[in-house]
């Protein structure tokens, strides 16, 4: 069974390389080649990673234009890259995973968050993407109640 977890770091990497890179579209056929032939993840969803990182790439402007209304007091440019990326993939599965519950959408966040960025940023992300889930997904929410 392929690994969306791996999937999900894979995203983050190609997306913080792109990200570095001024958002430059074309490398991300390359980003991507090479996120593929990482052995550690040799089981990761491939269909998964390339989805996201185009649906997420294709899509940044306004991805952050509703990240914004969830972010309090903070400028977008305030937010450390890696710290943004998992936002935008937590906010892009929740448009587009609707099988995905939220609270597992959310969890993988932390959980990225907390391998890469380390502990800090988790309260901030948490608080951003249970404001938007309660956009994005209110029904479910209201259910989980």
């Amino acid at each position: 069974m392929a690994n969306r977890h791996q999937a999900r770091e894979s995203v983050l990497e190609t997306l913080y390389a792109w990200s570095s890179a001024q958002q430059d579209s074309g490398m991300i056929p390359e980003l991507l080649a090479s996120r593929l032939q990482h052995e550690e993840r040799a089981d990761q969803d491939e269909s998964y990673l390339r989805e996201a990182v185009y649906g997420i790439t294709d899509h940044t402007d306004a991805l952050d234009e509703l990240i914004k209304t969830a972010v309090r007091g903070r400028s977008l440019r305030s937010v450390a890259q890696i710290e943004i990326n998992v936002i935008r993939l937590a906010v892009w599965e929740m448009q587009n995973r609707l099988e995905i519950p939220y609270r597992v959408i959310i969890n993988e966040a932390l959980e990225l968050t907390r391998d890469y960025a380390g502990e800090p940023p988790r309260g901030f992300i948490n608080g951003v993407l249970d404001n938007l889930a309660k956009q994005l997904r209110p029904a479910e929410m209201k259910d989980k109640k």
